[in-house]
């Protein structure tokens, strides 16, 4: 029983952090109206969260080992609900900002803080599977920030919307706070096995040795670029470009937007069983799907002239699926090191994930600001423009990533 409150908890959090990152596709059109935007600054405002959420996954790992999953996730996630309520009250793009620094620093321990506690209070055999469904049940948060948000936008506003967000975030946070009394509070009950090797392996030699490992940096730069994209496209510009470009709803925009996370959900488990079962080789099922991702985000470019909703919806589809197969790039760059080391490395390429969130939102945003807008909206060619430059990035972390070592898996 305590073990179902402690999870359902963490991933109800988990899916506020998942919620709060794409909140601004569906949404553009009202904060560029309210808050006097430009594509520039739409661009910097979605990124923010990214940036404050990467710089802290380097501090994160050392404190959720110091201090304990316990405290960290809920005094982050309270910093997270008080970014929420600035956000939802700001009348400026300097206070906007604001908000989502503070929601990027608030969320910024959630998953990882999540994990810490699988590895403390459950049995290291469910690791995986509880490391996925919570991923799987975040995944509801992006797409509770398509439809379902744009419902609530035309009928309460954004605003409203997300200071209830961040009321309800904060008593998750504090229900966090008391769930995990008892042992997660108290990091000295940490499995041995994990514990252990740590005494051998200090926290910067563990971080200079997975440094130092080129193939940390070509995992990392594929998760960059493939989380980087990801999350700009749906978490961003092509919310505008449905709407501005396509002509659609806002609540039309938000239902195809919606495949990108019902790819995503379909195609996760199948990426997992496809490395565990069929092929035994992370890295080559990695490689296919993200060939095949790049495929798919070829459509974009502007090459085809597509119309038609529906065939969008399922372009959208199969970019989630395969997008989700770089979800094990966490598992690839675990099985290049030891346990003791796992955190460090895991948190590194987590480093990467959300950095290129922060890149991409804002590269796009500039390239896209560099058109002169037409009417009220940019031309069709300034977001084709953007969408080639994720294309050739994913090329290009695909290259290097071809390179790098593969841990064929000793189960």
């Amino acid at each position: 029983m305590r073990s179902v409150l402690v999870f359902s908890t963490l991933s109800s959090v988990f899916c506020f952090s998942m919620f709060y990152r794409v909140t601004n596709a569906v949404i553009a059109p009202d904060l560029i109206r309210d808050l006097s935007l430009n594509a520039e600054k739409l661009g910097m405002l979605s990124s923010a969260f990214f940036y404050s959420f990467a710089l802290f996954q380097i501090p994160m790992g050392v404190l959720l080992d110091k201090i304990g999953p316990r405290i960290v996730i809920t005094f982050f996630s309270l910093i997270g609900a008080s970014g929420a309520f600035i956000f939802g009250f700001a009348d400026s793009f300097a206070t906007a900002f604001a908000g989502r620094t503070l929601l990027g620093i608030g969320m910024a321990s959630v998953l990882m803080g999540s994990l810490k506690v699988f590895v403390i209070e459950f049995p290291a055999r469910r690791f995986a599977i509880l490391s996925g469904t919570i991923i799987g049940i975040g995944t509801l948060g992006n797409i509770l920030a398509t439809s379902p948000l744009a419902y609530l936008n035309a009928t309460i506003g954004w605003r409203q919307t997300l200071i209830y967000a961040g009321g309800i975030n904060a008593v998750l946070s504090i229900l966090v706070f008391w769930v995990l009394k008892g042992n997660a509070g108290n990091t000295q009950q940490d499995d041995l096995p994990h514990s252990v090797p740590d005494k051998k392996t200090g926290i910067v030699e563990s971080f200079r040795l997975v440094v130092s490992n080129l193939s940390f940096w070509q995992i990392g730069a594929l998760a960059f670029f493939r989380y980087g994209t990801f999350v700009a496209l749906q978490g961003l510009w092509l919310g505008p470009y449905f709407m501005d470009i396509k002509g659609l709803t806002q609540m039309k925009t938000g239902s195809v937007l919606m495949m990108l996370s019902i790819g995503m959900i379909v195609g996760s488990p199948i990426a997992g069983y496809l490395a565990d079962r069929v092929f035994q080789s992370k890295k080559s099922v990695i490689l296919t799907g993200l060939i095949l991702y790049a495929f798919c985000l070829v459509p974009l470019t502007g090459i085809f002239d597509i119309d038609s909703p529906f065939i969008f919806s399922v372009l959208l589809f199969l970019i989630g699926v395969f997008s989700s197969f770089g979800m094990l790039l966490y598992a690839h760059i675990k099985g290049l090191f030891p346990l003791s080391m796992s955190a460090t490395a895991i948190a590194g390429v987590n480093f990467f994930v959300v950095s290129g969130g922060a890149f991409f939102m804002q590269v796009m945003g500039n390239t896209i600001e560099a058109f002169a807008q037409t009417g009220h909206s940019y031309p069709a060619q300034a977001y084709h423009a953007a969408f080639s430059i994720c294309l050739a990035g994913i090329i290009a972390g695909l290259v290097f990533y071809a390179f790098s070592k593969d841990p064929r898996d000793h189960h």
